[in-house]
């Protein structure tokens, strides 16, 4: 005589659980798993500084940032991942300050408990970042804030002021003499322009490559605690001054 197995109650309950997570997961892949792309454009003609930020979010931003000579911010953003469908860039009203987020996300929300309740809200078990290639251009003669959580920033042909914050990503940029940069895990390369430099980098784990005009004669200061330093220009009295410091990198001068 064939038994026909009946499965028990524990059984029968761990087979429900798992179809609910597949379920749970498969509506994860599918929502927003589309590649998109995202144009946002301003006319900032009053403002003195431009502001992205991509560090408020579960997006990974790779942002490049490019001077241009008109009274435009424009940004273009390859947006792909599970959660591509839910990526905005917003505009705070009356400025020149754009935000990456997430639509079911609040931007003002810093606060070490809203960054806890964040990361244990139930969606976010199943819900990978998704991932952006930001392409910026803003007027060259205005201050560039760049703030971001992972991947690289890149800026290049910006003369004014820039400050440009990473936490998982490196930091590059070229023809601005007044430069204010830290990165937590990532190296720094800073190409500066002949005009008197204001330089003031940092990073954890990472190196910090400097590119300076051979007629360079400001103060240096620079520390590491495990890596070498390379400074063919020593520490001068004139204009200029670079503060450099890594905890795990070396730091290195170059003349131009």
């Amino acid at each position: 005589m064939n038994a026909t197995a009946t499965p028990n109650h524990s059984t029968l309950l761990r087979s429900i659980a798992l179809a609910a997570m597949l379920g749970t997961a498969l509506v994860g892949i599918a929502r927003g798993a589309g590649d998109r792309t995202l144009h946002q454009s301003a006319a900032v003609a009053g403002a003195r500084r431009v502001v992205f930020d991509c560090s408020k979010t579960r997006v990974s931003c790779d942002i490049v940032a490019v001077g241009s000579a008109t009274e435009q911010v424009q940004v273009t953003a390859n947006v792909s991942g599970p959660d591509a469908a839910n990526v905005e860039i917003l505009r705070k009203l009356g400025s020149a300050h754009f935000v990456v987020t997430l639509k079911d996300q609040p931007t003002e929300s810093t606060s070490l408990w809203s960054i806890v309740s964040n990361v244990f809200h139930p969606t976010s078990w199943y819900r990978p970042s998704a991932y952006a290639t930001v392409q910026l251009s803003v007027p060259s003669d205005r201050e560039l804030d760049i703030s971001n959580t992972n991947d690289r920033i890149h800026v290049s042909g910006v003369r004014a002021r820039l400050s440009l914050s990473d936490v998982n990503g490196s930091i590059w940029s070229s023809d601005s003499a007044n430069v204010h940069a830290s990165t937590v895990n990532g190296s720094l390369h800073l190409a500066l322009p002949a005009e008197t430099p204001e330089v003031g980098a940092s990073s954890v784990n990472g190196s910090i490559d400097v590119t300076l005009a051979g007629n360079f004669s400001g103060r240096v200061s620079t520390s590491t605690v495990n890596g070498h330093i390379a400074n063919p220009f020593g520490n001068g009295s004139g204009p200029g001054r670079l503060s450099l410091s890594t905890v795990n990198g070396s730091i290195t001068l170059h003349h131009r």
